[in-house]
């Protein structure tokens, strides 16, 4: 697959939440940062971080723009869930960077935090 291929391919996965399927397309020693809250190193960290996710009953990401300069894929997205009863949507800008197997190295989601809070605020709150 191309670059743009496997994201898409990745993005797929997310759309219909298969964990297993979205972990494949990871590295072992994947860094995940979402800009501006934290950056987990290793797919151990990953799997950790997605177990914090509260009832993601289903979720997707709308890929609005996609391009790529050799193994980095960059993406416009809008990406939502439906978690706790409500549709949770966000802006994503999206960075993946892929390693000589074709996984996924580096990710970098890049949102505001704002509307963050707004969407996934009260999900902290138990």
């Amino acid at each position: 697959m191309t670059p743009i291929e496997t994201i898409e391919a990745f993005i797929a996965a997310w759309d219909e939440y298969d964990l297993e399927e979205i972990y494949s397309f990871m590295a072992d020693d994947i860094e995940w940062t979402d800009m501006p809250l934290s950056t987990v190193n290793g797919i151990d960290q990953v799997r950790a971080k997605m177990a914090m996710f509260p009832g993601v009953e289903a979720c997707g990401f709308d890929t609005h723009h996609i391009a790529a300069n050799g193994n980095v894929v960059l993406t416009e997205r809008t990406d939502w869930f439906q978690m706790k009863g409500r549709k949770r949507v966000i802006k994503v800008m999206g960075t993946f960077e892929l390693n000589d197997e074709g996984k996924i190295a580096k990710w970098r989601d890049y949102f505001d935090s704002a509307e963050f809070q707004r969407e996934f605020g009260d999900l902290a709150e138990g």
